[in-house]
């Protein structure tokens, strides 16, 4: 494993330091991987506490990397408690949900945990409304070219919105969304939602820490494929670890309920690899896949991997990798199937043709069949 990947994730964590032989050189390798991975803020918080001595050149860099995330953050977090206000008014029930419920509440400083946008969770019956109350406070409906409105709405769990600054609003029906788990896991969001908990009166919620904790696994694993953001999802859950009262026998019996213990145990795996395990807590035993599958998975998403910053986001690798995590044999041959040959449904929608008719939908999944062959995505 790389060296410098190792000595970030341990002073991320607290857990270990740096060589004092360290050059100017090394240390700029370090704070590079930080800030692929959005990490650079935690990273500033844990040596201005520590006696680790740092080049000047180097602490400034992190220095202006901390405030800027909190200058971000802080008006981020305004427009959070904005957006919460109005649906709250509205008489919307909401759970704020990834950075912009963990940002304040795992770290002492939120400005440790950089935030890029606002995730809100609302229940389906109260999304029209949530979208009206976004459009009085100046937002407009965001829409990517390969996810039109229309597929958003009926199959993709969320909605983007986005206000004058720029500054980008999901609402979310479904804190579980994409095509992966609508054709492979089964999870029980009513049962999540049921066991939020009051947050700031009963209109604002948060999610249980067993529910937070697979949310976070499945986010990284599934949504981003391990990329990106991994050591910054990893400092979530070693931050949640710490923080929170977690039934860890919990946490495996609804990854394996809801049909996403491989994500999970790829997550957390990495979390003891990298972050340390030191009272044996996490429960991989529990939720590891068979030696085959973890060999396969790790030529994709090691730890290593991980650390040294992951791009798995495109191309037929990251089909492969996404096969890998399926918990069932038939769920894998359901996803491989919908992958190639998606429902009538899903077809109508993404290519806009709401009416289309039987000889129609043929020439729709020749055109998909075309799209995949031409862009090497699935």
């Amino acid at each position: 494993m790389n060296p410098h990947s190792v000595h970030l994730a341990g002073l991320l964590s607290g857990r270990a330091t740096v060589p004092e032989a360290y050059s100017e050189r090394d240390w700029e390798v370090i704070v590079g991987l930080a800030v692929r991975q959005g990490v650079t803020p935690a990273l500033h918080a844990r040596l201005k506490d520590g006696d680790i001595n740092v080049p000047a050149s180097v602490a400034e860099q992190l220095r202006e990397s901390y405030l800027g995330s909190a200058a971000r953050n802080m008006r981020l977090l305004h427009e959070r408690d904005r957006v919460l206000t109005a649906l709250k008014a509205a008489n919307v029930c909401v759970v704020p949900i990834k950075g912009a419920s963990l940002s304040d509440t795992l770290y002492a400083d939120a400005a440790e945990r950089p935030m890029a946008d606002i995730d809100v969770w609302v229940q389906r019956p109260q999304i029209d409304a949530s979208r009206a109350v976004m459009e009085a406070l100046g937002y407009t409906l965001h829409a990517k070219t390969d996810r039109p409105p229309a597929l958003q709405d009926a199959l993709m769990g969320e909605t983007q919105m986005v206000g004058r600054g720029g500054t980008l609003v999901e609402l979310h029906w479904s804190i579980f969304p994409g095509e992966w788990l609508r054709h492979t896991a089964c999870v029980d969001e009513r049962a999540i939602w049921e066991r939020c908990r009051s947050r700031d009166g009963e209109l604002v919620r948060e999610l249980a820490p067993e529910d937070a904790v697979v949310h976070l696994c499945v986010h990284l694993a599934v949504n981003h494929q391990m990329s990106g953001i991994g050591l910054r999802t990893l400092v979530d859950l070693d931050h949640a670890r710490r923080r929170w009262t977690i039934d860890w026998a919990v946490v495996a019996q609804r990854a394996r309920d809801w049909r996403v213990s491989a994500a999970t145990w790829l997550v957390l795996n990495a979390l003891a690899e990298l972050f340390g395990d030191p009272d044996s807590q996490l429960p991989l035993r529990e939720l590891a896949p068979s030696a085959m599958r973890r060999s396969l998975l790790a030529r994709f998403a090691s730890p290593r991997m991980v650390a040294v910053g992951l791009e798995l986001s495109s191309g037929p690798r990251r089909f492969l990798y996404l096969l890998l995590l399926v918990d069932r044999l038939a769920d894998t041959a359901r996803l491989v199937w919908r992958a190639l040959f998606p429902d009538r449904l899903w077809l109508k929608l993404r290519y806009g043709a709401p009416d289309a008719r039987s000889w129609e939908l043929s020439l729709l999944r020749l055109r998909h069949l075309f799209r995949m062959a031409r862009t090497r995505e699935v």
